[in-house]
């Protein structure tokens, strides 16, 4: 039996059978995230674009999200810490809300400070925000309004490029508020884009077929194979 699991946890583990956690945070109602860092790391030709920032309302209502950054490690022409204000940073749409703070405290009463100089940007998912329904949430609902900060970036191969962020869920459920993070190249198309945050549950991952199948096998497997060490009487 042991020699059997054994071969059993082998074989899951050469096919590579594993339901690796996705990149989303998920917070409660009014929750938030806590300082995150997040680093994304240049291909072999590099990167020459915009690197963009959005916190969204799904359904417009009284509450509004909020996503705090700093300490970007190339962008915002040197203003990595936000201590020169927006400069170098684009607010889109313009009837966006994003400004820079000594620090931000959440409906919680968690205080954020920031993580390099004084200052940190807080981009707001406001009710009369811009339009961001070009963005979904980790459930695939459409944002409604919000926030959106650009700023431009040149990445050699292989360089990393990190921020650090912090989602403030200051909305309930099933108004899924969410925050991601983006790549736009010098056309202006959108060629990666990732998710930070968002307000609700995380959905149930389904286990693939396959690996039903391979699980139904190997136990099948494990039943041939004690049948087989059955003494006749």
């Amino acid at each position: 039996m042991k020699k059997m699991l054994t071969i059993i946890a082998t074989v899951w583990l050469v096919l590579g059978v594993n339901y690796g956690a996705s990149a989303w945070i998920y917070v409660p109602n009014q929750g938030d995230t806590g300082w995150q860092t997040y680093t994304y790391t240049a291909g072999p030709t590099g990167f020459t674009g915009s690197a963009g920032f959005v916190v969204s309302n799904v359904i417009d209502d009284w509450g509004y999200s909020e996503l705090l950054l700093d300490k970007l490690s190339q962008g915002g022409a040197g203003n990595s810490g936000f201590e020169s204000g927006l400069s170098g940073y684009d607010v889109l749409p313009s009837s966006a809300f994003a400004d820079v703070y000594t620090s931000r405290t959440s409906a919680l009463g968690v205080v954020y400070n920031p993580t390099e100089g004084d200052f940190l940007a807080d981009l707001m998912g406001l009710s009369s925000g811009g339009d961001t329904s070009g963005f979904h949430n980790a459930t695939g609902q459409a944002g409604t309004v919000g926030s959106i900060l650009e700023t431009g970036i040149t990445l050699g191969a292989g360089a990393p490029f990190s921020f650090d962020w912090a989602f403030l869920g200051n909305d309930f459920s099933p108004w899924n508020d969410f925050a991601r993070f983006y790549l736009k190249d010098q056309s202006g198309a959108i060629v990666f884009s990732e998710g930070l945050a968002q307000i609700g549950s995380a959905p149930a991952v389904p286990i693939p077929f396959s690996a039903l199948l391979l699980g139904s096998g190997l136990l099948g497997l494990l039943g041939l194979g004690r049948m087989g060490k059955r003494r006749v009487v």
